[in-house]
């Protein structure tokens, strides 16, 4: 393992609280189950990769995406999806590239990195922190015990925090990932004089990323052992999820409350505001675990033994067909919620007004209201609950007001949160990333609050995700717009066709430019600056 050698004497005072802090995390017995394994799995499924690479399989697109397919620290999705479409669309400069990096040779590190980012195009990934991430995770199909993925805030922090050295302006990827794996190296020996045992740099990264994103062990000095374990026992990091997300981490704090209250919420609002993503994304930081989240969708022929639990069709003795009882999802999740009672268990319903909510949830409208008792199931003679550690996000589009209406019985039982492009934090929310993501396309938020306006219906607005998209340009919006949006707003206006000139893609860029403008004179005119646009490229892993 290489790493930058540190020969002048800092303050042992930042690194004291430092570590301080790490042993807190330590003693709750958490670091291996919750950071170290999962990394150690993505590890393998690169190493896979690899292997395949040298064999000369041809699968091993196939086999990248699945390593990359994670919702963790790691590495930003957005990074991950943007490196599986340059492997798909460019497959011998993609080999190259991989083979840089993961030479069966004595090439060092350095050189690993910094080849890759050299072969890297930068219309694949720009910025020095997010190539340095992608850089690194691809590493851990090496030795990831050695070689730990980066993100750049992480690391940034762990170096204010202690003092450490800072990096030149001009460092490349290379320097930065070799400053990085200097200062794990530093933080194992400073733990390691403080009584502090750090197996390899993939416990320290682990540490440092936890540290980061959490207040544990931050008031440590004079506490006990037992009081330390129980300030690491806080809230999931969410403010990282809420950078990935582009949210403000009030909302989704507000929406873990309403989940510690009441244990269940739906996400309501028009289709492309993100309802399932966000759903999906914050049960599985909540869970910490994917495996301890599941997702269903409700339909029109969903019914009470697709969901809880039914007699079903079985082969007995390979030719007879007999029948037997199986559980149905939510079952199944209250069944692991009860062999892992300390860990949360999340249930993801998508488009959960979509079935005959009375016939699917049978029982379940008791149970919902009534977590701690018990009652018979329609196709079982044993008492059953809904365990407390089970918890439960839907999702309803209100688009279609003939099934967004619910009774008010399954209101009662649930929180409703609003996913409406007229309220933040949904209605800022495109123009955020555009400002991000695609700095030129920025005039697109424009672009949508205008058609938005001539809609003229709440529940019919479009979302922002039409266009959260990587590699946006216009060619990919006049697209979006002639496939996707149009047809959906036809759909609304049905009966009234001659208002779909007013929905065409030209006239609404010219008429939200034309309202930008207007703007801007208004805040001319009271002697203010006028709006910036935003440019330069993003650092996705910030």
């Amino acid at each position: 393992m290489e790493m930058a050698h540190y020969t002048t004497p800092e303050d042992s005072a930042p690194w004291t609280k430092f570590v301080r802090r790490a042993q807190a995390y330590v003693e709750t017995g958490r670091l291996e189950q919750d950071e170290v394994l999962y990394k150690v799995e993505i590890g393998e499924r690169l190493a896979e990769v690899r292997t395949a690479l040298g064999t000369g399989a041809d699968n091993w697109v196939a086999l990248l995406k699945r390593a990359l397919d994670n919702r963790t620290n790691t590495i930003d999705w957005r990074l991950a999806r943007a490196l599986n479409q340059w492997c798909e669309n460019h497959p011998d400069e993609a080999l190259q590239a991989l083979g840089a990096i993961w030479a069966r040779d004595n090439s060092s590190v350095a050189e690993r990195v910094r080849t890759f980012s050299n072969l890297l195009p930068d219309s694949v990934i720009r910025g020095k922190g997010s190539r340095t991430n992608v850089a690194s995770v691809l590493l851990m199909g090496l030795d990831v015990k050695q070689y730990p993925p980066f993100r750049v805030t992480t690391f940034q922090g762990a170096y204010d925090d202690t003092g450490y050295g800072q990096l030149k302006p001009d460092a490349d990827e290379a320097d930065q990932y070799g400053h990085a794996l200097g200062f794990l190296g530093r933080f194992i020996d400073e733990a390691s004089t403080r009584g502090l045992t750090l197996r390899h740099p993939l416990d320290a990264q682990s540490i440092v990323w936890v540290l980061k994103h959490t207040d544990i062990g931050k008031s440590t000095r004079d506490l006990k052992p037992q009081t330390a374990n129980s300030l690491a026992k806080t809230a999931p990091p969410l403010q990282a999820l809420a950078d990935e997300l582009l949210l403000p981490v009030d909302f989704l704090k507000n929406i873990d409350l309403l989940l510690q209250d009441k244990k269940q919420v739906i996400f309501q609002g028009p289709p492309g505001t993100g309802k399932t993503y966000v759903a999906r994304a914050l049960a599985e930081r909540l869970a910490e675990s994917r495996e301890r989240v599941r997702l269903v969708q409700f339909h029109s022929s969903f019914a009470y033994e697709d969901f809880v639990q039914g007699f079903r069709p079985k082969i007995i003795d390979g030719k007879q067909i007999g029948f037997e009882l199986r559980d149905g999802p939510l079952l199944r999740a209250a069944k692991h919620a009860t062999d892992q009672p300390d860990t949360k268990h999340f249930l993801v319903i998508d488009e959960i007004n979509r079935g005959n909510l009375g016939k699917v949830f049978g029982e379940l409208y008791f149970l919902l209201e009534y977590r701690d008792r018990e009652i018979t199931l329609q196709y079982s003679d044993k008492p059953f609950s809904l365990p407390g550690n089970l918890y439960i996000i839907g999702t309803m589009n209100t688009a279609d007001r003939s099934i967004a209406l619910v009774d008010l019985a399954l209101r009662r039982r649930f929180y409703f949160v609003e996913f409406h492009p007229d309220e933040e934090p949904i209605k800022g929310l495109l123009r955020r990333w555009l400002g991000e993501k695609a700095p030129s396309m920025e005039w697109m938020a424009g672009v949508v609050d205008r058609a938005n306006q001539k809609l003229d219906h709440r529940h019919a607005t479009i979302g922002p995700s039409y266009f959260m998209r990587e590699n946006l340009d216009h060619d990919m919006v006049a697209r979006i717009w002639k496939h996707n949006v149009l047809p959906y707003i036809e759909e609304h206006l049905f009966g009234e066709s001659a208002r779909l000139d007013e929905f065409a893609l030209d006239t609404l860029t010219i008429e939200a430019a034309q309202d930008r403008e207007d703007q801007e004179s208004d805040v001319s005119e009271n002697g203010e600056n006028g709006p910036t646009k935003a440019s330069g490229s993003h650092d996705a892993s910030d």
